[in-house]
């Protein structure tokens, strides 16, 4: 039965991507266009680069997978909400993790309103789809109150730049970081989430966030964040610990009162991307067994030797076995 769900969240996903890819052609730079003109300037490409080929298949397929809890397929308003997500998503992050805006200048900006004081093209589009989204929504409130708690968790993680910061706190940090961006998303579809869902969502953000930090442990390292999992003294533990989490979501996932069979897609289609953890972990514990079992010493560690390539065969085997060995509590 996994296999079978397994090979129908793959086709899933990949046919989604090329619809998705296909919509994204027109629907970003239509979009952006306008804004451009009204500046004369445009996007730095790297970032554009960024919003179509990562956060506007990324946010849409995540709506996507949240549409399937509730039986159906994504609708074009919905597509179009999410792809509107996927443009706002690394702009927001730029103002935060960049600093081009300060807290104060921050919440003005996210204040959903046409009259909003603005500066750059990039806080006119911000703007513009704040201010379409909040049109289009089916909780106005909700909307506006996911955008606000994401950018507490954005801000907030500029915590774990500073030293001595116990496992809880980053453990904490970590799980805000991830999980109010992915409760944001499922505003953006037609369903209104229960408090149930919002929970589940969150331990599901939370578990894919540590599963991104697993792969980023170098580059964190040398920017000076602090993660589980480059602050981790025992990564058979860590592994075990991670695998509680993923079993945790699933079941949450299963308490929700929606169909079985579209329950157990999406518990699949989410499960995999969280293997994705295990296999970067297994590569993590080989290498400090290399290293007698020590806490590993990233400053003298190459990037060549941190690397995970998911698009090895034999990697993307493992991560469906691991994805197994998340779903079958």
């Amino acid at each position: 039965m996994y296999i079978l769900r397994l090979i129908k969240a793959v086709l899933f996903i990949r046919r989604f991507f090329k619809t998705q890819r296909g919509f994204n052609v027109w629907f970003v730079d239509a979009f952006i266009e306008p804004f451009s003109r009204q500046y004369n300037t445009r996007l730095d490409p790297a970032v554009l680069h960024k919003i179509k080929k990562y956060y506007c298949l990324g946010v849409p397929v995540i709506c996507a997978g949240f549409a399937k809890i509730y039986g159906r397929e994504l609708s074009q308003a919905e597509r179009e909400n999410a792809t509107l997500g996927g443009i706002i998503t690394p702009l927001i992050d730029d103002f935060t993790d960049k600093k081009q805006l300060s807290p104060e200048q921050l919440n003005k900006l996210l204040s959903f309103s046409a009259q909003a004081e603005l500066a750059t093209l990039e806080e006119e589009i911000v703007n513009g789809i704040l201010v379409k989204l909040h049109e289009r929504v089916s909780s106005k409130e909700g909307t506006v109150n996911a955008f606000k708690r994401t950018l507490q968790a954005q801000q907030g993680s500029a915590r774990q730049t500073e030293r001595g910061l116990p496992p809880s706190e980053i453990l904490k940090i970590t799980m805000d970081k991830g999980a109010r961006s992915l409760i944001l998303y499922h505003y953006l579809i037609a369903e209104v989430p229960t408090q149930q869902t919002v929970d589940m969502i969150y331990q599901m953000g939370g578990v894919l966030q540590m599963a991104q930090d697993i792969f980023d442990v170098y580059k964190d390292f040398h920017e000076g964040v602090n993660t589980l999992a480059n602050t981790c003294g025992d990564y058979r533990e860590f592994e075990e610990f991670y695998l509680r989490e993923c079993r945790k979501f699933c079941v949450m996932a299963r308490a929700l009162p929606y169909r079985r069979a579209d329950i157990e897609f999406f518990i699949v289609f989410a499960a995999n991307s969280m293997a994705r953890g295990i296999v970067a972990l297994r590569r993590l514990q080989r290498l400090q067994w290399s290293r007698g079992g020590r806490v590993l010493p990233f400053g003298k560690i190459e990037r060549k030797e941190l690397i995970c390539d998911m698009e090895k065969p034999l990697n993307f085997l493992r991560m469906n076995w691991h994805g197994y060995s998340i779903v079958r509590v």
